[in-house]
């Protein structure tokens, strides 16, 4: 089915469904027998038995997939609707069992209405608490040592051998009727009604309670699960972590709960308090989430890097967020026990409705959460429409409750309600540049200092149904694409791989016609692919975010998403491969994080073959590897991969970071006089230029291993299986430790770069012999470390001119200007700073030229696009300034543009609209300064408490800008006016 977020919906809907279903027919089904532990211990064998033969169910239904796949393209809801069936015809048997479990074997345990709550409570509990432990030692140790078919082996023979113990040692107890109540006499049990009889009104508003409860705890988990998932990563360790937490949670509170439960005089009262107790929790959490990158900083800096340190510390972080709230969620359930629970020879039908009804519930509220929520409003939004939820629910009980005072009722329930309705509503959002900075990374903590001082500029930000996508603009000119807070793709180091990664593997096949790119991130791979003549290209993508996203890669990627020839497919790019029926002659599969949960299965031997299956003859494969793993793992990347094709090199795009696997069943080679041709072409040959390499030698620098190499350098490393699922378990350990030199030493008694790759087609055997010997004299990654000198000499000149602008040596900085754009013509902040200098000495037009040329490298370039309206304003043509500024606001929502299209406006005459303008700009960005200011000097006249108000607020905000001191001398000038 995928790792798609529909996918992941699908399975836990059936899951939860099972669960709903089991748990109120067993409950129905068991109120008429006499041995409920038999049946207990039966369906445990069952489970066991039926889970033992799931890899084989699931495997035999593969057929069923692979059609609706390729049968239901053109409907989308009819294809869900088809996998649904499919995957609860394999799911539905077992969860409904396991559902059943808790209404039979309360029947059991309980054996006195006065203490049911109690009894089912701790049954409860203990279940709970071993879902926690095998949430834990499951992703922990389980799965790590033995791989997952074992792990499920190992699972499913815990149930049968609990079946077994049940049989041996409590054989007696099954021919008792357990559920005799003290002082019931066996009379009174055979008299007892056998039909369920129907629910009291109250039982019913208490279900509903409870089934708004279950709805409002899934849309928390899931709203915490994507806000976690940001700010500590996407591996499995920190999936595991965060619903490990909650369920612990879950446990304490029942626990806890079971133990008082008969001491409580109002169960009713205490339901409503449970519900208020989860929504102001929920909503006194909400602004705290934004620290967690400064605690994982801190923890960086004080603590062990080690990988199981940094897990506790993981670990006690969202305990310490999420006990309070998931310990009332827990709380819960002994209390609708006793609540509900009214007759014991209906105990197991009345736990199955309590049960049914809060799953039920959770149903719903995840795939509302999921699907609706959290695309349209956003993660703290759908929280707080959970929070909301949960406090109506218990004002609602609370009004039913006889213990409550009426003037309680009447004016301290409406006035809590208000006051966490208000603060709620005035609530800041989340900051998008600190919660997107992937502060998960101790590498990356340099991005949360820059999110601190607002230093880049957000694009885009897309809270989507799978992922979080962040568009960031720096002033540099880098844009870069985050998918929950990790980098994927940038216009900085990563855009040697993505523009080698589509290259490379077209530069290797003959005729290339149909292309299938696994994966968008900033589209480079892609516009790369669609500059060869190729009849069609199919775009697999996970996320819509990330295609939205990449629409500021545009004038970077060719504008590859407007191509004729492209079929966008969102989907899961595993599946695509596994499930299509078209063939391809060139696959590139972009993801290149195992670590990030899901991504490690598109680096298996199975997706390898699958690769392999999907490949027209004489196909060619391309795989992206980085290197944030061990050694060891990286070796089973490059074993596995050349296990399954017949040639295969290795191209290393970065040193010690980023390589390319290029492998085929058919003999490849690189064309000379192809190559050639594209790096004479005017765009294409730009493109590469644009990363150093400029020859057919450059190019040939990077490939540093043939298959024979490959091998040799891997013989010791293990092939990477589904089952295994090693680079899943062990990459997320290397996010915190850097073994990069090691691989790198490991692989240099392996490198040789192999001239033989190389066709010539018509050239003579003089120019052969010449390049090839010029190819053996060249020295690994010789165009990439040209590269990075070529980079180094331009920073050392941009520093050079900006200490010259300093001096107020404008004549020397703008010659160090145009000695940078000898060198790249396309460094716009090297245009950019040469605009400022010619708006300085007030040459007016060689500044818009200089302005417009970074708007043409890059028209998404924000900080070109405000200098270009402020030299127009400058000029007093606030028009064209309009014009710069509406044409950025259809793509950008930013305070400055509103602050400048304000002062357009002042410029015009048109206050009104300038005023309006300004307010935006504050309501944007609160701690914006200047809109203050001019704000204050508009109401000077007209408002003077409000225009005194404003300068005020201007000053608090400037005191440390240095760039503002000149307005807070005239700002200091007008307040001493009042």
């Amino acid at each position: 089915m995928g790792n798609t977020h529909y996918s992941i919906a699908t399975v836990l809907t059936i899951f939860m469904a099972g669960l709903a279903l089991g748990s109120y027919l067993g409950g129905r089904w068991i109120d008429n027998k006499k041995n409920p532990l038999l049946f207990y211990a039966v369906l445990e064998g069952v489970i066991g038995v039926y889970c033992l033969l799931i890899p084989s169910i699931i495997e035999s239904a593969s057929p069923l997939f692979e059609w609706v796949y390729q049968t239901q393209t053109e409907s989308y809801s009819k294809a869900s609707l088809y996998r649904f069936f499919i995957c609860g015809a394999i799911l539905l048997i077992p969860t409904s069992l396991m559902g059943a479990t808790l209404p039979i074997l309360s029947k059991y345990v309980s054996r006195n209405s006065s203490f049911v709550g109690r009894d089912v409570g701790t049954l409860y509990s203990l279940n709970t608490f071993g879902a926690f432990f095998g949430a834990l030692s499951s992703a922990f140790i389980f799965m790590r040592m033995w791989g997952v078919l074992t792990t499920i082996w190992f699972a499913a023979a815990l149930n049968i051998m609990i079946a077994a113990t049940i049989y041996i040692f409590f054989r007696s107890d099954m021919q008792t009727a357990p559920n005799q109540e003290l002082g019931q006499s066996k009379e009174s049990i055979k008299l007892s009604p056998l039909k369920p009889s129907s629910l009291s009104i109250k039982s019913i508003f208490i279900l509903l309670a409870f089934s708004f409860s279950g709805w409002c705890a899934l849309t928390y988990q899931v709203a915490w699960n994507r806000i976690l998932s940001l700010l500590l990563g996407s591996s499995i360790y920190a999936f595991s972590i965060i619903l490990a937490t909650f369920i612990l949670g879950l446990a304490l509170g029942t626990v806890v709960f079971s133990r008082w439960i008969n001491k409580l005089k109002n169960p009713l009262l205490v339901f409503g308090l449970l519900q208020f107790g989860i929504g102001v929790s929920a909503l006194i959490m909400i602004p705290l989430f934004e620290n967690i990158p400064f605690i994982n900083r801190w923890v960086y800096q004080n603590w062990s890097m080690e990988f199981i340190t940094i897990q506790w510390s993981v670990f006690l972080m969202v305990f310490c967020f999420l006990f309070i709230p998931t310990f009332f969620m827990g709380g819960q359930f002994p209390v609708v026990i006793r609540l509900v629970v009214t007759k014991m020879d209906m105990l197991g039908h009345s736990i199955g409705k309590v049960y049914a009804s809060n799953t039920a519930g959770t149903i719903i509220g995840s795939f509302l959460a999921g699907f609706v929520l959290i695309p349209w409003i956003g993660v703290q939004n759908t929280i707080l429409v959970a929070v909301v939820l949960n406090l109506l629910v218990g004002t609602a009980l609370l009004i039913f409750s006889i213990d409550l005072s009426l003037n309680i009722k009447i004016y301290v329930l409406p006035a809590v309600l208000v006051l966490c309705l208000f603060y709620g509503s005035s609530m800041e959002p989340w900051d998008k540049s600190v919660i997107s900075s992937g502060s998960y990374m101790p590498y990356r903590i340099g991005d949360l200092k820059e999110a601190e001082k607002k230093t880049n500029k957000i694009l885009y930000f897309k809270e989507g149904t799978h992922t979080t996508v962040t568009t960031e603009l720096s002033v540099s000119g880098n844009i870069f694409l985050r998918v929950n807070g990790k980098t994927d793709a940038s216009l900085a180091m990563d855009m040697r791989t993505q523009l080698l990664s589509g290259y490379l593997p077209m530069f290797l096949h003959e005729n290339p016609e149909s292309v299938l790119v696994i994966g968008q991130g900033s589209g480079i791979t892609l516009g790369a692919v669609e500059q060869f003549p190729i009849k069609s290209v199919d775009l697999v993508e996970i996320s819509s975010a990330v295609i939205e996203g990449s629409r500021y890669f545009d004038s970077f990627n060719h504008n590859a998403l407007n191509d004729d020839r492209l079929k966008i497919i969102l989907a899961d790019g595993r599946n695509h491969v596994a499930l299509a029926n078209q063939k391809y002659d060139v696959i590139i599969s972009e993801p290149s994080n195992p670590w990030i949960s899901g991504v490690g299965a598109l680096f298996t031997n199975s997706f390898f073959k699958l690769m392999k299956k999907r490949l027209n003859p004489g196909g060619v494969a391309c795989i992206w590897v980085h290197t944030n793993m061990s050694p060891m793992n990286f070796k089973s990347v490059a074993r596995t991969f050349s296990e399954n094709f017949e040639k295969v090199t290795m191209w290393e795009s970065i040193v010690g970071d980023d390589y390319l696997l290029i492998g085929s069943d058919s003999e490849y080679s690189l064309s000379y006089s192809e190559v050639d041709k594209v790096l004479s072409n005017e765009i294409r040959g730009k493109d590469l230029f644009r990363i150093g390499i400029s020859t057919v030698r450059d190019l040939m620098s990077l490939l540093i291993m043939n298959r024979e190499g490959i091998l040799r350098f891997s013989k010791d490393a293990p092939i990477h299986t589904d089952d295994n699922s090693l680079l899943e378990f062990n990459a997320p350990q290397y996010i915190y430790k850097d073994e990069r030199d090691v691989l790198v030493r490991q692989l240099t008694p392996f490198v040789r770069i192999d001239g033989s790759l190389i066709k010539f087609d018509q050239y003579s055997e003089a120019k052969r012999l010449n390049v090839l010997k010029e190819i053996e004299a060249t020295e690994r990654s010789e165009s990439q470390i040209l590269e990075i000198k070529r980079r180094n000499i331009i920073d050392g000149l941009l520093d050079q001119a900006k200490e010259a602008f300093k001096r107020g040596e404008t004549d020397l900085t703008i010659e160090v200007y145009g000695k940078i754009l000898k060198q790249d013509p396309e460094n716009v902040l090297a245009w950019l700073n040469m605009g400022n200098v010619f708006k300085g000495m007030k040459r007016f037009s060689a500044a818009e030229i200089a302005y417009k040329r970074t708007l043409g490298i890059n028209p998404f370039y924000l900080y070109g696009n405000i200098a270009l309206a402020q030299l127009y304003l400058a000029s007093k043509v606030p028009e064209k300034a309009l014009d710069v500024l509406r044409s950025v606001r259809e793509w950008h929502s930013d305070s400055e543009i509103s602050l400048y299209m304000g002062l357009a406006f002042a410029f015009q005459k048109k206050i009104d609209l300038a005023l309006k303008e300004f307010q935006n700009a504050i309501l944007i960005d609160p701690e914006f300064s200047l809109p203050y200011y001019y704000i204050g000097v508009q109401y000077f006249s007209t408002r003077p408490n409000f225009s005194e108000k404003n300068l005020k607020k201007f000053l608090v905000l400037s005191s440390a800008n240095e760039e503002n001191q000149n307005l807070v001398l005239k700002a200091r000038q007008l307040l001493d006016k009042f």
